[in-house]
Formats: structure tokens, C-alpha cells, sequence
């Protein structure tokens, strides 16, 4: 008997398959109407009663929230760089992962810029806005909503990397106070529910923002540029809109009627003046 065995019984090989099966083919939509989307179903998933008799449903449902958070700002951020000639240009000196652009090809190439990035902090929100498609997150909006993401991002922390066990670098930056036993991150349904609310409203404000900044880029910015099309002025706006208008929500809104591209459109000329 070899020493290793007073430990534990030797594993079986064990080896993933076809890799094809894990994966399935689905269209882009809008980012904001993906995360909508996302949001419903993790929700739907957690119950008052499942959450009560489970001890770590609750926190794979909190990953997946955070997720759904990051693949939208992964996204939403990619589709403005390829739009935005502004942010094309501040851009331009940023590099590009290899294999990612291999993977995304020319049609998709602003994907692989964030394949390395991790969007589960305040400070790299705000890093990657800046210094790829040049939006600052004001404070007297974001400043809030920003901090409280980053509790949830360091609860998240606990859960992925130390099986629900909060770390003592992510309690103190939590202000928690000093327990005599280890403590377990545990989430029910009141906490799913908070948790949910404060990252739902970060991406909806980040969301707003942007999607006004670059209204205001169409109308101001992208005019100035020598490579303005007078005659693609629709076009570019219908793009701006397919990105950030949410039809998910749409469809619940009692003043959706007044809620149209061309009263947007409208408005915007309106605002900024435009003939």
C-alpha cells in the first residue's frame, strides 16, 4: 500500500468528451434586453421555499446575477467601440488578444478587446469606459450604485474562490466585524432579491448614460469628423438605438406608446438644434 492511500482512494481518469456538446450557437440582442432576459430566468430560479432548504443555490444564483452583469457590459461596450468613430479613436492604441480575434473574427473583432477583461469590480467598470470609448461615470450618478456593486462583487469573490467562505481581504473592505468561527456567504431569497436590485440598477443607469452620451455624439461629435456621411445620419442612429433601447421593458412601460425611434429622433434634433 502506497502512503498516498492512508489519505484517499485513487480518482478514476476522468476526461471531457466532445467539447461541441457544451456549447450552443445563439444570436446577439441587444445587450440591455440580454441582461433583462437573464435577470427574469436566474429569478425564476429561486424560489422563497428553494432558497430556504438549499445552502448553495442561492450562491450560484448570485454568480449568476454578476454574470449577467459582466456579459452585458462585455458587450455593450464592444458594440459602442465598433460604432462610435470617437471611440474607435481613443481606442486605437489598445491591444488586442490574438487568439481572441481568431476566434471573432473581422465582423466581431471589438469582442476580443475585453476576452481578458473582468467587469466584477467598480474599478475596472470605470477603467474599461474610459480608456476604450472615453465615458466618464460621473459621480453624483454612478457613485452609489458603483460602490454598492463592489459589495456584492466581494461577496462574489467568497463564493467563487473560496466555496462560500468570506476571505478576510474581501470582509474588511466589507466592514464586517471579526467572527469567532469562519463564515459562510448565505443566500436566501431577501438577499438574492438586494442583491439582484443593486447590480439591475447599475446596468440600468450605466445603460440611460450611455445611451444619452451617445445621442449626443450623433448630434455633435460624429458631425465634426471627416468621415461623417450626411446621408447615413438615420442609419447611424437606427444603430445607437438597436443597441440600447430595451424592448423587454418596453413592452411593460403604460407610456410606451410615446416611446418610438422617431419621437426619440426628434427630440434629439430638437435638443441639439439640428435642421
Amino acid at each position: 500500500m502506497s502512503i498516498e492511500n492512508f489519505a484517499n482512494e485513487l480518482p478514476p481518469v476522468a476526461r471531457l468528451t466532445n467539447l461541441e456538446n457544451y456549447l450552443v450557437e445563439e444570436d446577439r440582442t441587444s445587450p440591455i434586453d440580454a441582461f433583462t432576459r437573464g435577470i427574469k430566468e436566474i429569478l425564476s430560479q429561486g424560489s422563497e421555499e428553494f432558497l430556504q432548504s438549499s445552502g448553495y443555490i442561492g450562491r450560484l444564483l448570485v454568480l449568476a446575477v454578476v454574470a449577467s452583469a459582466e456579459s452585458y457590459f462585455r458587450t455593450v461596450l464592444s458594440m459602442a467601440m465598433e460604432l462610435c468613430p470617437l471611440s474607435k479613436a481613443n481606442a486605437s492604441e489598445k491591444t488586442i488578444n490574438l487568439g481572441g480575434l481568431l476566434w471573432h473574427g473581422h465582423q466581431r473583432y471589438s469582442y476580443s478587446a475585453f476576452d481578458n477583461a473582468s467587469f466584477s469590480s467598480a474599478q475596472e467598470i470605470r477603467k474599461a469606459t474610459r480608456e476604450y470609448i472615453s465615458f466618464n461615470l460621473d459621480d453624483s450618478i454612478f457613485k452609489i450604485p458603483l460602490e454598492e456593486f463592489d459589495k456584492v462583487c466581494q461577496f462574489r469573490h467568497g463564493i467563487v474562490h473560496g466555496d462560500g467562505f468570506l476571505p478576510g481581504k474581501n470582509a474588511v473592505k466589507l466592514d464586517i466585524r471579526q467572527y469567532d468561527r469562519p463564515v459562510r456567504i448565505t443566500i436566501r431569497y431577501q438577499q438574492l432579491q438586494e442583491v439582484t436590485a443593486v447590480v439591475n440598477t447599475l446596468v440600468v443607469l450605466f445603460n440611460r448614460q450611455l445611451f444619452s452620451e451617445f445621442c449626443h455624439r450623433w448630434a455633435i461629435g460624429w458631425r465634426r469628423r471627416a468621415d461623417w456621411r450626411p446621408e447615413s445620419e438615420g442609419e447611424s442612429f437606427s444603430r445607437i438605438w438597436a443597441i440600447f433601447h430595451s424592448q423587454e421593458e418596453w413592452e411593460r412601460r403604460r407610456d410606451r406608446a410615446a416611446i418610438n425611434q422617431a419621437a426619440c429622433l426628434e427630440l434629439v434634433r430638437n435638443t441639439y438644434q439640428l435642421r
